[in-house]
């Protein structure tokens, strides 16, 4: 269930004069789900929805919806990673002096650093 109108849940919070706090401690919720729910970004059990319109002095149905919205806040678009060139594959392919052996052999130069990784990260 999600508030009908976020502004009227708001007013209804000051005509109670209640703070996001307060309403959370009677409705034994967090407060961090209160302003969730305030902003339409999470919707509320039937029972915890009852506990909130009950402690503002309002019917459940005239504060909350009963049909699942979609949140109101659109999903950021992934970042496209850097897509690695052939001198990249080649920098990361083992040299012939670097291929496994046997007998440990010490390394005798650091490769250069790779640079598409790194600012993807």
């Amino acid at each position: 269930m999600r508030i009908r109108d976020s502004r009227r849940f708001t007013e209804l919070l000051r005509l109670q004069s209640l703070s996001q706090r307060k309403l959370a401690d009677i409705a034994h919720v967090s407060q961090a789900f209160i302003s969730l729910l305030a902003h339409g970004r999470r919707g509320a059990r039937p029972e915890t929805a009852w506990r909130i319109a009950t402690a503002l002095g309002v019917l459940t149905e005239e504060l909350f919806s009963t049909t699942t919205a979609a949140p109101t806040t659109p999903i950021p678009a992934p970042t496209p990673t850097p897509t690695p060139t052939a001198t990249h594959f080649a920098r990361h392919k083992l040299s012939k002096d670097r291929r496994p052996t046997r007998t440990h052999r010490p390394r005798t130069h650091r490769p250069t650093p790779c640079t598409t990784h790194q600012a993807a990260a």
